[in-house]
């Protein structure tokens, strides 16, 4: 199961709606309107709470103080502490990272954004692929699943170069090849494809994540995953610090 997220500032209508998302995208949530309450959830539920969403301008005289300490109250250590609000300029994101802030959900969020950022927070792989090292960002693309001759439309919910995400009510059985075209920069591309898995209604159905498959990329071309690389960089850095 899923650890929990703190929501810090939960009584201000901006972080109030994020967390109404949050809910509803399955994740288990702990509302809190000061670092005192954060403080005491941390010490009554610290091994079961792995993210904290903060404010991005929280008022503190010592942010990077502040957080050391909420953070010690996490058995583990390993608290992930999530920036949410208005993009920060450059001289903002470099506080917030030296106060030791990891990720960020800059307005307006989407909701592929959203998810990817939080299952980071949480630690848990958006894409069950063989290098979970890989660089791999959040995207909305339209895509094209082609089975034999038949084809059937899709969406590209995160990208690695080493495969993919497809949101999709009919998604194919794990093991099956594929092809996959979906756009690039450069323009649009067909590569080979295999399902690794499937998220589909029943016991094993994972609330965070919308129905579909998970792809690798087989015999993928050299430049096709440079420019897949090249282009998840980016997209970290619009998203983060």
């Amino acid at each position: 199961m899923s650890k929990r997220i703190i929501l810090l500032d939960a009584g201000s209508a901006g972080i109030r709606e994020l967390g109404i998302r949050i809910q509803e995208m399955g994740y288990r949530l702990l509302p809190t309107k000061t670092p005192d309450q954060a403080e005491r959830l941390l010490v009554e539920h610290g091994s079961e709470i792995g993210a904290m969403v903060i404010p991005v301008d929280l008022p503190a005289f010592d942010l990077g103080a502040a957080l050391r300490f909420l953070r010690r109250l996490e058995p583990t250590g390993e608290l992930t502490f999530v920036a949410a609000g208005c993009g920060a300029d450059a001289d903002g994101r470099r506080l917030l990272r030296s106060a030791g802030v990891e990720l960020a959900l800059w307005n307006p969020v989407d909701d592929h954004t959203l998810r990817f950022q939080i299952n980071r927070a949480l630690a848990e792989s958006e894409i069950v692929l063989g290098n979970r090292q890989a660089l791999r960002a959040p995207t909305d693309w339209p895509a094209i699943v082609w089975a034999g001759q038949r084809r059937k439309p899709a969406r590209i919910y995160a990208i690695s170069a080493d495969g993919a995400y497809l949101s999709t009510m009919r998604p194919s059985l794990p093991n099956v090849p594929l092809g996959l075209e979906f756009p690039l920069p450069s323009g649009r591309v067909r590569v080979n494809a295999r399902v690794v898995s499937t998220n589909v209604p029943g016991n094993l159905l994972r609330r965070q994540l919308p129905l579909g498959m998970a792809v690798r990329f087989e015999d993928l071309p050299r430049e096709v995953g440079g420019e897949i690389h090249d282009w998840i960089r980016g997209r970290l850095v619009s998203i983060g610090f």
